[in-house]
């Protein structure tokens, strides 16, 4: 047996070691390599949420929700910088909560508001075309040279149309109460020493005002969208077409809100049990008038005192159980008690037309609900799912205290009591000596 010298056994050593090195040195490589591709790659890729055919991805929800707060931080700063001390801390605190956040976006559960958003706006795109719409590459251009010029560029939003009669009626309850006159102040007597009118501004140009917007938007971008990890297609995707999207669906909703529909006037008693609204029906209202009844039983405090008048209301304003009894009345009839979640309701038909106009009011509220309305029927038809660990955001919770329509009568404004006037003879009251 051959014997192995000394400088063969090093050489030999050499090469374990070599090749021992070699070896770590590839796994590392190799598991940096896996890291990054996780972190780089298969992370941000991770779906969320699924929205029909459209995948929410972490790497999305990075940027939007980064961007979110960036904005938060900045308004929040300003508006400390921007009111006294006293009030300045509230908002330095939000500030830094905000910039805190930002930090540990990647590594922090989504905020489900965020998220929840993200999903909207999906949903949104996806239907916008069953109402009609549409949105194109200008349209989100146009949006951002908007948003970020000093003057307006674009037209401003038509106003939406009013019945005449409820605009007759809404500038009839808006004119103020003729005061006793007094004279008249004497006018100058030169016309021209009269204190001058300040001259209209100058109309700026729109190729300055469309500059201006875009090096401001240069400006956003290199200063927030950058930290947010947004490109500018990034933005335009995630955040301006959602917006414009939302904007059209909501024009388009609102003006599909009827000027003028069928309506009743009615007014309700609200007690907490079947039992007592059964008692009222079947014996009090036998007795008493159905306004002095809800005077002195209903629990609904803001329409009691006017005897439970719920003013004229068309259908949508109130919850489906109650407006399907009160649009199956006649005036003078009175219903059965019917329960929703605000409790048991006796309802009273006074008065009802088929085609009344809407008042501003009411079309406000209407045109308000139109957009919530329609985008959750359009969600509860397509199939949203969420990532393992994620759930679905609880719906909003039904009100569970009764609110009057926008129309009811105002609750009156209780007028002091003036004090007694003394007899003859008598001291007037002084203040008591009891503290």
């Amino acid at each position: 047996m051959r014997r192995v010298s000394r400088r063969e056994r090093e050489e030999s050593q050499r090469k374990l070691v070599v090749i021992g090195l070699g070896s770590a040195a590839i796994l590392l490589v190799l598991i940096l390599i896996v890291g990054a591709t996780y972190q780089y790659f298969l992370l941000p890729n991770q779906k969320l949420a699924q929205v029909g055919h459209t995948t929410i991805t972490r790497g999305d929800y990075w940027k939007v929700r980064k961007l979110e707060l960036l904005n938060e931080f900045n308004q929040y700063s300003q508006l400390a910088n921007s009111i006294g001390a006293d009030q300045a801390q509230q908002y330095q605190q939000a500030a830094e909560q905000a910039r805190q956040q930002f930090q540990t976006v990647e590594s922090d559960k989504p905020n489900t508001t965020t998220l929840e958003r993200m999903v909207n706006n999906e949903v949104i795109l996806q239907h916008m075309g069953d109402v009609g719409v549409s949105v194109s590459d200008k349209e989100i251009d146009d949006f951002i040279i908007n948003a970020f010029a000093p003057s307006p560029l674009a037209s401003p939003t038509p106003t939406l149309p009013i019945d005449p009669t409820a605009a007759a009626w809404a500038a009839a309850s808006a004119s103020p109460s003729p005061s006793p006159s007094t004279e008249p102040s004497p006018s100058p007597a030169n016309p021209d020493t009269a204190s001058p009118s300040p001259s209209a501004s100058p109309t700026p140009n729109p190729a300055d005002v469309r500059a201006t917007a875009t090096a401001t938007f240069g400006q956003y971008k290199d200063n927030l969208l950058s930290q947010a990890g947004m490109s500018t297609d990034d933005f335009k995707r995630l955040v301006v077409r959602p917006e414009v999207a939302l904007n059209k669906v909501q024009s388009a909703l609102q003006a599909e809100v009827p000027l003028r529909a069928e309506q009743v006037h009615a007014a309700h008693i609200l007690v907490a049990t079947e039992d007592a609204a059964k008692l009222i029906v079947d014996q009090t209202l036998k007795e008493k008038d159905f306004a002095q009844v809800a005077k002195d039983q209903s629990s609904d405090s803001s329409t009691a005192v006017n005897g439970g008048d719920l003013g004229w209301f068309p259908r949508g304003v109130m919850v489906k159980e109650f407006d399907d009894v009160a649009f199956s009345l006649q005036p003078g009839q009175v219903s059965q008690p019917v329960h929703t979640q605000f409790g048991w309701h006796i309802i009273k038909v006074m008065e009802r037309e088929n085609d009344r106009p809407v008042t501003s009011e009411m079309l406000s509220a209407l045109r308000g609900q139109a957009v919530s309305k329609w985008l959750d029927k359009q969600k509860s038809a397509t199939t949203i799912t969420w990532e393992s660990g994620l759930t679905a955001p609880s719906p909003t919770p039904a009100p569970s205290q009764f609110a009057p329509p926008p129309d009811s009568p105002p609750t009156p404004t209780p007028t002091p009591t003036p004090p007694p006037t003394p007899a003859p003879g008598e001291e007037s009251p002084g203040p008591s000596a009891t503290p």
